[in-house]
């Protein structure tokens, strides 16, 4: 029971490290400005490689279908986990709804992700 909790544990700490890594990476927009905003707990020789992988278009890949992700998906693969049902939940319902022929002006992808998770930055 610890081991699995301390595994869960790890696997969510990586998970939140990357992401604040992608997001770093993100917040400029050439290497050259990334590479002069390196991360102090990352070493540069690391940081290069991590920003060669974050632009990639690999990264950019759904690795099962091989195509390159909307950002809801994106979305939806780093913040849930399989059995997670609540803003994912949420998420699909609208959709399916907004599929509807019914509707005459349906919501755009970033409109049903502002309704369903608020306005985050």
């Amino acid at each position: 029971m610890f081991q699995a909790f301390v595994i869960s544990t790890m696997q969510r700490l990586f998970r939140a490290w990357k992401a604040r890594l992608s997001r770093l990476y993100s917040k400029y927009n050439t290497n050259e400005e990334r590479l002069s905003h390196r991360p102090e707990d990352v070493e540069l020789e690391d940081w290069k490689y991590l920003i060669q992988y974050f632009g990639s278009q690999d990264f950019k890949r759904n690795p099962i279908t091989g195509e390159i992700d909307t950002a809801d998906k994106v979305w939806e693969i780093q913040h849930t986990r399989k059995d997670d049902r609540g803003e994912l939940g949420q998420l699909q319902e609208v959709v399916a709804q907004q599929q509807s022929e019914e509707i005459e002006h349906p919501m755009t992808r970033d409109e049903i992700l502002s309704t369903v998770l608020g306005e985050r930055t």
